[in-house]
């Protein structure tokens, strides 16, 4: 008996680590989340495009070549509303609830979503933040779960640090 419940504890295991490692695959449910969050329950195609920065602006920034070769940023209104004369004010952090939406776009049309939502209590956030990356049908390209470790290096470059990782700022005119 022992030996069967040993059977079915590692079954399981096995299962469940294969189930949030399927690349391309919806994910987890906090992947599900977010994604049903930024599309349905609080839609981007509600949000106010990043203010003094170009509707598309080139995906690059210094020292980064995540999110290329173009992308929109746009916010919902917890994250604009925190921006003082279209700033974050120095030494202030965005609140939960905030997101900041990027579309990244290829040969004119939108490719991929990335997303970062300011949730410091959450067990995924890294640095306060649930960083994930969606194609445009829900299927995950980077899933919560990593904690942001694909994203907080560059994040943290420049302007990252003192602007709570949102490098746009960088790109404002």
């Amino acid at each position: 008996m022992k030996i069967v419940g040993f059977i079915v504890l590692v079954s399981t295991l096995i299962s469940s680590c294969e189930e949030n490692t399927d690349e391309g695959g919806m994910g987890s449910t906090a992947d599900e989340n977010l994604f049903s969050q930024v599309t349905q329950s609080d839609p981007f195609t509600s949000y106010t495009l990043f203010p003094n920065v170009d509707s598309i602006g080139m995906g690059t920034l210094n020292g980064s070549t995540a999110h290329r070769p173009l992308v929109r940023v746009s916010m919902n209104a917890t994250a604009f509303n925190t921006l003082q004369n279209d700033s974050l004010p120095l030494g202030s952090s965005f609140p939960n609830g905030s997101v900041v939406f990027k579309e990244i776009i290829s040969g004119g049309q939108t490719t991929l979503y990335a997303v970062m939502r300011k949730d410091s209590a959450n067990a995924f956030s890294g640095n306060g933040w649930l960083w994930a990356e969606y194609y445009l049908d829900g299927r995950v390209a980077i899933s919560v779960e990593g904690r942001g470790n694909e994203c907080i290096t560059c994040h943290s470059l420049e302007e990252g640090l003192q602007n709570d990782l949102v490098r746009t700022f960088e790109r404002q005119n």
